[in-house]
């Protein structure tokens, strides 16, 4: 007989957030979550610029990250369980053209947000007029002004995944941290105890887990392991859809960038917004603890789908490509210092860039986050907690229902996403 009803393999917040809505709407099964690290959010979700929105062109990647945004403040202004989370808002800057374009339309129709001019970004701090020839050279644009979204902000990876951490353990799911996975074992779902099965004629299913601490086995599995899924599904001849991408992040420290962190765009005290520039998808993300910006970008031609072990931040990378033009917008930037830096990997879904949550044999495929993963997580938690309970809808915190298999494979029906950061 099997040790669980449910494995649930991963402890980064998509891991975290199924295994808590599976037992909280299950709460006779017998869950448990597994993770090869020591302790939760030392993956992808850890070295995130754990930022939230919801302005998304996608309606399905809008109700999913406006459900999670709100649950979070749920736990975080009625449970009184601190998240780090400051609703500085995100400004994305535009040219003159695109202020009025129908993804910025799209996305204020149902997200709260405003046009802000020039003259308002202007005295804020940002140059909005790069130098004609620098401008020439490095396909820069002039600013004309921005969309600031306001349901957006900042968030702390560790303290979200504490909070489902806590509940796990109060609700009695088994935690096992420092267990790596090494690989899922497939069996015939009616063994004729004969060696080499099963054979291509038998019905299959994942009969265990096979891990460095032995052999664990369940009803049923799910894997939200991120960009280390394909490892585990290509050998049973299952398709993650996912391809893995590195990312870096920099932590730029200075008195000028700590003057212009540690202020709303208005200049009173408080938090300047998520930036993201209009040239080379440049964001720079404010950390009011150090008063610094994480400075990043989601580059995409010339950095190949490829996983790295261990990824290092490339300091050429940023002196040579973002510094340039993060400088250019942001003065403040010129004399800051490199304080930190760390790198990681976004599990792209080529397709869409949104969510895959999928059944395939007896596991539950949870990836494809996108770089989005935070903001949607406890969403897409609720999503597999559904598909767990062989339910065809899940209701979101908000109480939207979402159509399972519309995030699947066969059935998926998600547009395709044009504001990935």
């Amino acid at each position: 007989m099997p040790g669980h009803d449910v494995i649930v393999v991963g402890a980064g917040i998509t891991g975290l957030a199924s295994a808590y809505h599976i037992k909280r709407n299950n709460p006779d099964m017998s869950v448990c979550l597994v993770e090869k690290e020591k302790t939760y959010a030392q993956g992808n979700t850890g070295r995130s610029a754990a930022g939230f929105r919801d302005t998304f062109t996608s309606e399905m990647n809008y109700i999913l990250s406006s459900s999670s945004i709100e649950f979070y403040k749920h736990v975080q202004n009625k449970l009184g369980f601190n998240l780090g989370m400051d609703s500085c808002g995100y400004l994305f800057l535009l040219e003159s053209g695109k202020l009025d374009s129908p993804a910025i339309k799209k996305v204020m129709s149902r997200s709260r947000g405003k046009i802000v001019s020039a003259s308002d970004v202007e005295n804020s701090g940002i140059n909005t007029k790069p130098e004609k020839d620098v401008a020439e050279m490095m396909n820069l644009p002039e600013i004309g002004g921005g969309f600031l979204g306001e349901n957006c902000g900042i968030i702390e990876p560790d303290l979200i995944c504490s909070f489902y951490d806590s509940e796990l353990r109060k609700m009695g799911v088994e935690l096992k941290y420092g267990t790596k996975v090494n690989s899922l074992s497939l069996a015939p779902t009616k063994t004729l105890d004969y060696p080499g099965e099963p054979f291509l004629w038998q019905d299959k299913t994942i009969n265990s887990l096979e891990t460095n601490s032995g052999e664990l086995k369940a009803e049923k599995y799910v894997l939200c392991t991120d960009v280390w899924t394909t490892d585990l599904l290509a050998p049973l001849g299952i398709d993650s859809h996912t391809l893995p991408k590195k990312r870096q992040i920099f932590q730029a420290s200075g008195k000028e960038v700590q003057n212009m962190v540690s202020k709303r765009m208005d200049g009173s005290e408080g938090t300047f917004p998520f930036l993201i520039l209009p040239s080379c998808g440049i964001y720079l993300r404010p950390e009011p603890k150090s008063k610094s910006f994480w400075i990043s970008t989601a580059d995409d031609i010339g950095r190949p789908y490829s996983y790295e072990e261990d990824p290092q931040p490339e300091k050429d990378f940023y002196n040579l490509g973002m510094l340039p033009v993060a400088q250019e917008y942001i003065p403040q930037i010129k004399n800051s210092k490199i304080t930190s830096s760390w790198a990681g990997h976004y599990a792209y879904n080529t397709i869409d860039k949104t969510h895959y949550i999928f059944e395939s044999l007896n596991v539950i495929v949870a990836t494809g986050t996108s770089g989005s993963g935070i903001m949607k997580g406890d969403s897409a938690g609720r999503v597999v907690s559904a598909i767990v309970s062989g339910e065809k809808t899940a209701k979101t915190f908000t109480n939207r229902v979402i159509n399972v298999d519309e995030l699947g494979i066969k059935k998926r029906k998600v547009e395709i996403e044009e504001l990935v950061i």
